[in-house]
């Protein structure tokens, strides 16, 4: 009999692989093999590093279902995919590619059944699973309590956050919720319950597709099945992993250590949802190897940009220094403008945009970052005025907030008490009441024209203590005229029902802070609420004219959201103490070298204009005016790096 034999996968791809690459970018394409740190500059090529890596062990005959290409989202892996295989005009069926959540998923699929779990489990997303949190918190009787309760999304974030960072839930509450100790137990036990319900169920939710794939590969059968499979493993955005995936990792490269990871310590800024930034530092000493490349060459920013971003992030202790090179030509220096308060900021920001508009920039390619959502407030309002269309990246613009809504429906009610909407959402608030039941109490009141006596007379026991606690703030609030002193007692009520509810209360209770300060220009509740009604009917809506695309709108974003982003024109506004770095920083020098690099990380998306600016003075609802100072950060950059400018009121 004859035998045939079946050659291994030798399909070599000819294509130049290292065509317009940078000397430190090819280096990292041809000796990225084993345990290896590429250490990407912001601006610096990372994602076409990747793609002619991939073009590389292509050409040298590597199969693609032997190469892992993790990424952070499934966009960013099908545009890879899709450069990579345009660049070899080849197809790459076959390859391992997307989120480690995509991958994970598919992993469970093969192995479901060692965890007990069948291949054809379901997968929750985070609304179902808070809607899931709820049943065990009525199941187990937590909403019959005498006190409030925390929220499903507050239990779901501190569940989430747990699994995430392989942290017990008593040390999440401690270091995160620290007002929520008080529920530690139950709060465990709901967690518990939750995940047997899903278990019984067949069901995961985002988390477990990354704790699970774990615990598969504490199988050391399965792990070495898998690490035999994934030969080659590339990592983008390293830094914003968490100890959950730098596991998994750790497992999937035991058997060939060939692990290429790229990232920049300079852009980790994502700690409040577990990221750990010692999972790129500590990459060599944990993966023992000394094969770190440095991609500083920059091909987004100007040299000035460059020059001020570098002096930033050199105060950081806890990085690897690098210092990123300019390849563009030459352009203004940044502007630190001092502004007399935060009505002169936002006009400074509104004017100057419109300026550089004429100028030439597409009002698409200006962005208005900030360090917290609380401080956009008034610009907003002041795009709204300028008719500058504008989009709130990542988020609802201010007055679509829940916690706005929240607080403002008491002030609508004040004026219009056959408002049904706003009724029934103040009402919701209370303890034991929703809003079928705040209908009911609504229509017994206006409808049925019954007394406060005769309604309360109806109602059950349960829900009896939140409308007679309803009543007595409505009845202070029909006997004030002015808005910010009835928002001042309708966040004395609020402030505990946010902690309970938001997973970030303390900066929804800031925006709620703004708000009462801003209402602090209004005489009557009604001229308040009219000027919002107005406001909101534009809600930065993009202009429809011949003269201006649709798509033409400024974004005005958080830092954190901005991050992978660019524009030509960037505003950094509220770059004062205590708030940009975070009063919370401040007593921590791991948490202030974040904050250091959000700073980085902002300065880094312009390509050409830059304006950080601040306010001399702040008002808070507590203390009155309060004089303020340049973020700490400012003296941190010599003199050369910015232009200090003053604004002056033309009369």
């Amino acid at each position: 009999m004859k035998s045939y034999k079946l050659k291994p996968y030798q399909n070599k791809v000819s294509v130049d692989y290292l065509k317009g690459l940078n000397p430190q970018q090819k280096e990292v394409v041809e000796k990225g093999n084993g345990p290896a740190l590429v250490l990407a500059g912001a601006g610096s090529g990372k994602t076409r590093v990747l793609i002619h890596r991939l073009a590389y062990l292509l050409h040298q005959g590597i199969n693609p279902k032997n190469i892992l290409l993790a990424t952070f989202t499934n966009r960013a892996a099908a545009e890879m995919t899709h450069r990579a295989e345009t660049l070899i005009n080849s197809s790459l069926k076959g390859l391992w590619s997307g989120t480690f959540h995509h991958i994970g998923n598919l992993i469970l699929r093969k192995e479901a059944k060692t965890l007990g779990y069948s291949s054809n489990f379901s997968i929750t997303d985070s609304e179902d699973a808070k809607s899931l949190i709820d049943d065990c918190i009525q199941n187990l009787g937590y909403n019959k309590r005498e006190k409030m309760f925390p929220k499903k999304r507050v239990i779901y974030n501190i569940y989430s956050l747990s699994e995430n960072s392989q942290t017990d839930p008593d040390k999440i509450i401690a270091d995160f919720y620290p007002h929520l100790e008080e529920y530690a137990h139950p709060i465990k036990k709901i967690i518990s319950y939750y995940q047997d319900k899903k278990k019984q169920a067949n069901l995961m939710d985002f988390s477990d597709l990354l704790s699970k794939w774990l615990q598969v590969l504490q199988n050391p059968e399965l792990a070495e099945k898998y690490s035999q499979i994934f030969h080659y493993i590339m990592v983008d955005e390293y830094q914003d992993t968490n100890k959950i995936q730098f596991e998994i990792l750790k497992k999937l490269s035991a058997h060939h250590n060939n692990i290429l990871v790229v990232g920049d310590d300079a852009q980790s800024i994502y700690s409040f949802r577990a990221a750990q930034i010692s999972n790129l530092l500590d990459f060599p000493k944990i993966f023992k190897t000394d094969k770190i490349f440095k991609l500083e060459t920059n091909y987004r920013s100007s040299p000035q940009i460059l020059n001020l971003a570098n002096q930033i992030i050199q105060h950081n202790v806890y990085q690897y220094p690098k210092k990123l090179k300019a390849v563009r030509k030459e352009s203004e220096t940044p502007c630190l403008v001092s502004a007399k308060d935060i009505y002169q900021q936002a006009k400074f920001v509104g004017q100057h945009i419109l300026k550089l508009n004429e100028e030439g920039v597409p009002l698409s390619e200006i962005a208005v970052l900030f360090r917290s959502r609380f401080q956009a407030l008034e610009l907003e309002m002041e795009m709204t005025k300028r008719n500058i269309p504008y989009i709130v990246r990542g988020g609802l613009r201010f007055f679509e907030q829940a916690h706005i809504k929240d607080t403002l429906s008491f002030l609508k009610i004040i004026v219009n008490p056959y408002d049904e909407i706003s009724f029934k959402r103040a009402l919701s608030l209370y303890r034991g009441i929703g809003k079928n039941y705040a209908y009911r109490i609504w229509k017994s009141l206006i409808i049925e024209k019954n007394s406060l006596y005769q309604t309360l007379e109806k109602i059950p026991k349960r829900q009896k203590g939140g409308f007679k606690e309803f009543s007595k703030l409505f009845e202070k609030l029909k006997k004030l005229t002015i808005p910010e002193d009835a928002l001042g007692e309708i966040l004395n009520m609020y402030k505990e029902y946010c902690h309970l509810s938001f997973d970030n209360a303390a900066e929804r209770l800031m925006d709620l802070d703004e708000m009462v300060k801003m209402s602090g220009n209004y005489s009557t509740i009604k001229k308040f609420l009219h000027d919002i009604g107005s406001y909101e009917e534009f809600k930065g809506e993009k202009r429809r004219t011949e003269e201006k695309k649709e798509e033409e709108s400024i974004t005005l974003t958080t830092i954190h959201q901005a991050k992978g982003l660019e524009w030509e024109a960037v505003f950094i506004i509220g770059f004062c103490e205590y708030d940009f770095p975070h009063a919370k920083a401040l007593n921590s020098q791991k948490s202030l070298e974040e904050e250091r690099r959000l700073f980085y990380v902002a300065a880094t998306r312009t390509k050409s204009f830059l304006y950080i600016t601040y306010p001399q003075t702040k008002f808070s609802y507590k203390n009155g005016v309060i004089i303020t100072q340049p973020s700490m950060f400012s003296r941190e950059l010599p003199p050369y790096t910015y232009e200090e400018i003053t604004l002056e009121e033309e009369i």
